[in-house]
Order: structure tokens, then sequence, then C-alpha cells
């Protein structure tokens, strides 16, 4: 069903169809004036947009909707400098005019003259563009600026000599804000063209194609910032590198989160970026690229003959869909680790240690596979979630983490994509409408939910069913990697337990790709009832239950409670 009228109709909002948008009534003017696109998910109020267009109403993209009237969990950064302390944004006019002069007037200019030349580029373009030459490292760079608001917001350096295989082919200047390339025209257009980088950007601009764009934090990211500026527009026609790398974040990024029917992907021959195709073709060429350009299809319809293809392709890159979590012997017992589309539950009894073993994960995957997740605890505060991040990332025990060292921690940790939400009237339908934000906006692939029992609070299998379905539904529909905390029913802990002892274990065993059992002895052979972490043996009997593609089976860890940290048992 489509996402707003499911949506609108979910609330008991009463809307009229008009072609592909619906119209409703605008909560701020109270007129039949809010027109919601069901196809580009944009809106506008024509009463809002002529009489208070700062109105939240006057236009915007659906998912505003949805954050005003409370169906989307605000998600915030874990570690982010910019939440504590506004960071001055730096003004770098004086330094890109230098440059410039010492690329046009200068000896050594005359190196990146001629390589700027190679590339397409004249004196005019040059000028245009505020290129740049600077000497630093033992190595000749090419200064390229984006501005904001006429602006220089960053400098990003180009080498153009290899003295140094060391030295990275791209640097920024400190300070330096990652903005948009070209970004100033984005008001102008309702569409634009996506390229890969700020070479092809400039060669489009010098073509004719003025509402060109690009990132400027590397080939391939959608950072939340260029999101949030790009969003809000109508298509977006996608010029990526023609190699794989290129052709699966047209795909797997750009389309997947701006949304597949608002992006058109365009082909370049093989071996060619925009800048090489333009040095041997002309535009009338280009323009036939154009008229070729595809939409990738619809999440969740196959063909058979697009299902074989993707057996194959997978054959080709089979670790990039599966991704390895700390310990090589689980790994072992679940396939290499956890998968897209899959719905991976952890149990275990109270204090066992589920939420310190699911940020381990978050963490590792975040530092290792450069995966952004979401973590939605219930029952834990983001600060106390914050500083078992912390202890992960420095080795440190729970009394070594100083919170007067917040901004220390910030700073070290800001490139760490872990983020937080929390609703103390979160739903089955919030959860997923975040999900969908935070994919969109942050690009988060991985998401950690803490706990079902938490979110349904009856005993009836059929509630459990219905949410655990949701989480599948999630998955599937999405495209990302969930990890679900469950809570067994009351349990001797003297044995261990199996997928049975879940709450709603039936919808559980069903829908779950992977279920993974925590079981620790307690330290009292009393009985306790304490739920503390302490209370428990460190060592740790992992059972794989159930493992819908792989054969399960035992393991042993070792926890150290001081730390919340797990590591693979060693006997000695």
């Amino acid at each position: 069903m489509n996402t707003v009228i499911e949506y609108l109709e979910s609330k008991n909002i009463e809307y009229k169809k008009e072609g592909t948008e619906c119209v409703i009534i605008c909560p701020n003017c109270r007129k039949p004036k809010l027109y919601i696109n069901t196809k580009t998910l944009l809106y506008h109020c024509f009463r809002c947009e002529a009489e208070d267009p700062d109105s939240k109403y006057s236009s915007g993209h659906f998912s505003n909707l949805q954050t005003e009237w409370g169906d989307i969990i605000p998600v915030v950064p874990t570690f982010s400098k910019h939440n504590i302390e506004e960071k001055e944004e730096k003004d770098f006019t004086k330094l890109v005019r230098k440059y410039n002069y010492n690329l046009l007037n200068t000896k050594d200019g005359k190196k990146g003259l001629k390589y700027l030349y190679k590339r397409g580029f004249d004196h005019e373009d040059i000028e245009r563009f505020n290129f740049g030459f600077v000497s630093m490292k033992n190595e000749k760079w090419i200064s390229i600026p984006a501005f904001e608001n006429n602006v220089a917001k960053l400098i990003k350096y180009r080498k153009i000599t290899n003295n140094d295989e060391n030295i990275k082919k791209y640097e920024r200047e400190y300070g330096s804000k990652s903005i948009v390339y070209n970004q100033d025209i984005l008001s102008d257009y309702s569409e634009v063209y996506i390229c890969a980088g700020e070479f092809d950007t400039a060669i489009m601009i010098k073509n004719g194609y003025e509402n060109s764009v690009c990132g400027t934090v590397g080939e391939g990211t959608l950072s939340p910032y260029m999101y949030d500026k790009l969003y809000q527009l109508e298509k977006f026609i996608l010029i990526m590198d023609s190699d794989k790398v290129g052709q699966q974040s047209a795909k797997n990024i750009w389309s997947k989160r701006l949304g597949i029917d608002r992006c058109w992907n365009v082909v370049l021959p093989e071996g060619h970026d925009v800048n090489s195709y333009f040095l041997e073709h002309t535009k009338e060429e280009f323009e036939e690229l154009l008229k070729k350009a595809y939409q990738f299809k619809v999440a969740g319809v196959s063909s058979l003959n697009d299902v074989f293809y993707d057996m194959y392709n997978k054959s080709l890159n089979k670790t990039l869909d599966v991704l390895p979590l700390p310990w090589n012997s689980l790994n072992g017992l679940i396939g290499g680790g956890l998968e897209k589309k899959n719905l991976n539950i952890i149990g275990g009894i109270a204090g066992s240690g589920k939420t310190s073993l699911t940020l381990q994960i978050a963490h590792h995957f975040a530092k290792e596979h450069s995966m952004p997740s979401l973590i939605t605890c219930l029952e834990m505060s983001e600060i106390k979630l914050a500083t078992k991040i912390v202890q992960l990332e420095k080795d440190l025990t729970y009394d070594e983490v100083n919170y007067s060292h917040a901004l220390m921690y910030a700073k070290d940790l800001e490139d760490l994509s872990i983020y937080f939400a929390y609703s103390p009237t979160i739903s089955g339908d919030i959860y997923f409408n975040t999900v969908r934000e935070a994919r969109n906006r942050y690009g988060c692939e991985l998401f950690i939910f803490d706990n079902l029992q938490l979110l349904v609070t009856s005993d009836k299998e059929s509630d459990y069913a219905i949410a655990v379905k949701m989480f599948k539904r999630i998955v599937m529909e999405l495209d990302v990697i969930m990890v679900l905390v469950s809570q067994p029913r009351k349990l001797n802990a003297e044995r261990a337990p199996t997928y049975d002892d879940l709450k709603g274990s039936a919808a559980i065993s069903q829908a779950g790709d992977l279920i993974m059992l925590m079981y620790r002895r307690r330290k009292n052979d009393g009985g306790a009832t304490t739920s503390s972490i302490d209370s428990f043996v460190p060592k740790t009997q992992i059972i794989v239950d159930k493992a819908r593609f792989s054969s399960g089976g035992k393991t042993l860890f070792n926890f150290i409670g001081a730390k919340s940290r797990f590591e693979e048992w060693e006997e000695n």
C-alpha cells in the first residue's frame, strides 16, 4: 500500500485523492489546502505558502509531518561535539583567493594548470570554480573550494604528485564544513544531477548543467547534512562512476535513501566517470545517455531473471552481504556474521548482559564495517548507553569513565556513527516510521531494539505475532539488519534456555532468522532474585538455537563486567 495513504488511514485522517496527491485539512490554517504527493512524498499548503511561509506546514517532506505529529522519534547522534558546543564556522575566502593566485601567477602553479587543462578545464573555468594550487607535505595539490551563501566554507585538496604513497589522494582544510558542492543552486531547482565528485560536477556545470551537485565527504557518501539539503527536491538524476562501486552506490545509497520513485540512474560507458566522458564525447552524445536513464526496480518486485542475476552477483561478492561479529567462534555458528534482511533475536534472563552484547555489536559494526546503527533501548538512559560505548572504545571500566571528559569523548568518537532513539509512547508504527527516517537521513543499516517485552505489554500470543511481524517487515522492506532483544518467561537460572522459553515464542520462532540465547549461572546457588550483572558468573554460554541458513550450535564467552565487554572464552 502507498506510504502516504496507509499512514493517513491509520491516523483516521480524512483525505481526498486528486491524481497522485492526497488533500487534507491543514492543521495550521484549517483549510483543505494541504497537498501530499504520494510519489515524491513532498507536501505543500497553498494557503500557508501565501500567508504563513515560515510555517512547518507551508512545504516540506512527508516525514516532517510524521515527526510533527509524534509518529517519528527524534534521532540524535551519540557522539557529536556539535550537540555539546556550537562549532564556529570558518570563512576560507582569503585562502581561496591566495591559492587561486598561486595557480595562475606562480611558476609552481603551472604544474597545476597543466593538470587542470588535461582534465578539460580552461582559464575561464579556473576563475569560475576558484580552483587553486598549494604545495604541502612534499606534494603538489589542487585546491577545490565549496561555498555556502557565496562564502567559502570548505577547501578540499586533490593530490597531483605522488612522492609519498602513504598520503591520501584527498585532504581537507582543517575546520571545513561538510557542505554540498554547488549547493547554492538548490533553492532554484526542483531536480538536480548528482555526481560522484567535485571535478565531475564542475564539468557538468561547464557543459550547461547548472543544477549539478555532489557531496564533499567522499564518493558514495550521503551525509545527513546533504540529505537535509536534497530530500525536499522532486527528482534526482544519478551520474555515478561506471565501475561496480559507483553503480552500487547509486542503487544502495542514493536511490534507496532519497526514494526509488525520484531517482533516475545514468550509466556511463565502462571505465568512465563524468569528467573523462566529456574529454572523449560531445554534449549531444551525453544527451543520448540521459534519455536512457532508468529507475531501479521497485523494492519487493523482481522478475525471475532479476533473481538469477542477483544470485550470480552474490556469488562474486560473498563477503559483502555477511558482516562478521567480533567473535570468530560465534561467526562460525551463524554463517559468518549478520546479514541484511534478517531478523536476529537475542534472548536471556534479566541481567545476563544482553544490552552489553548488542552495544558491542553496534560499536564493532560502526568501527569495522563503517555501518551506522540506531539503538532503541526502553530501559536504559542515553547517557548510560553512551558510557558503555566509551568503555568499549577506550577499554575503560565503568568507574574510569569521567563525565567531565565528555567534550573529549565527543571529539574522539564523533566519527562513530551510532544514534539513539527513545520514546515513552513508542508503538510499532512509530518505530517503523523512525527506522525508515533513520535509514534515509543518517544511513543507518543496523537497528537494535531492546526489548520486545517493553513494546508488547500483554501476554497475548497474537500481540506478539503482530509486533514480530512488524520487525520482520522492517528488515524485508527497508533492507537492513535488525537485532531484537527478548526476555524469557520466568525461568530457572540453573537451566539453559531454549527459544521456547521466550515470551511470544511461537511468533519469534516463525519470523526469526537467527535466535541466539545467553546463559550465565548465578554466583550463588540460592536462586537470588537480584538482576544485577555482578550476580552472574562471567562464563557465558551462547546458544544458537535457530539459524535459518547455518548449522547453529554453542560457544563460550567471558564477560568482563567492569568493562561491559564480551570476549571469547579461553580455558586458561
